[in-house]
């Protein structure tokens, strides 16, 4: 958990939602997305060096900033019970958190009549925004910036779908 999420947020309601203080880019009002898979490009928001929140867009695939080559096991997700001490994510738990707009995402479950998966869209009331608590690093051999959404063992009502939930809460200054 989380495999696919949904975004149909504008640029504008982005800048506007995590009162972002940089001097405003120009950006292309993104269609909406339904169905953001990992390795996908997904914009995030940091902390910056100068106290101004900044909107990134990264890989949905945690590259670590040490890797030599693209990480072939799942990145796309972090377990918080180990965030802060596996090699892959500590350094960016220590120093590159993020916020990831989203809202909505989506969990499945085995039907018991045909042993066919169900799709289940969770989103807030109302359809209101949220943000997933995340990860990103820069990789400088590679090239690319990336994210990870970080999850922890799954509550009521979540564990009668997955055993996993997002960390995530309405959207925030960081």
């Amino acid at each position: 958990m989380c495999g696919r999420y949904t975004r149909y947020l504008t640029w504008s309601e982005i800048h506007r939602l995590y009162r972002l203080t940089a001097p405003a880019e120009t950006r292309r009002n993104d269609a909406p997305r339904y169905n953001i898979a990992p390795t996908e490009e997904v914009p995030f928001v940091t902390a910056g060096e100068d106290g101004n929140h900044k909107l990134r867009d990264g890989r949905w695939w945690l590259v670590p900033f040490w890797a030599k080559d693209m990480p072939k096991a799942a990145m796309f997700n972090a377990r918080i019970e180990g965030v802060d001490s596996a090699p892959a994510f500590r350094d960016a738990f220590k120093s590159k958190r993020c916020l990831i707009p989203a809202d909505g995402f989506y969990e499945w479950t085995i039907s018991p009549a045909d042993g066919k998966k169900d799709p289940w869209h969770i989103y807030q009331p109302g359809h209101a925004p949220f943000s997933f608590a995340g990860l990103w690093a820069y990789n400088s051999n590679l090239d690319i910036t990336s994210s990870t959404i970080i999850t922890e063992p799954a509550g009521d009502p979540m564990n009668n779908l997955h055993d996993r939930q997002t960390r995530h809460s309405r959207p925030r200054v960081l």
